[in-house]
């Protein structure tokens, strides 16, 4: 039994970084052997898809991460405040699957939506 996320947000700043996504639009799904938590906030949402990078190595995305991860990690510290603020619309959807006690799986749906707010500057 495999916990699912799917992980939906924009963001151009993190599109640059990564070289994944369509225009910094993101649409990922990952499976998960540990229980997953639902994010707080956008520094979650980085923390968690790095996370979820590295434990899913066959998708197309994770490569790419792997691949740069030094260079990824790097630029993402140096630009952390520029990454926050270029999320919009980030939904994250955390299926977790247990057994019930007649052994038939049972499958729990959390869905986080964080509303980030543009910070303007004088």
């Amino acid at each position: 039994m495999k916990n699912r996320v799917e992980i939906r947000f924009e963001n151009p700043a993190l599109a640059e970084i990564l070289h994944i996504g369509d225009y910094g639009k993101y649409n990922l799904k990952f499976k998960s052997d540990e229980p997953v938590e639902s994010p707080k906030n956008a520094s979650d949402v980085i923390s968690m898809l790095f996370s979820l990078l590295e434990n899913n190595p066959d998708m197309p995305e994770s490569r790419v991460y792997m691949g740069n991860q030094t260079e990824i990690l790097h630029r993402t510290v140096l630009n952390l405040s520029e990454i926050i603020d270029a999320f919009k619309d980030i939904e994250v959807v955390i299926i977790s699957v247990s057994e019930a006690p007649d052994g038939s799986e049972i499958e729990t749906r959390a869905v986080t939506n964080i509303t980030t707010s543009e910070t303007l500057e004088n």
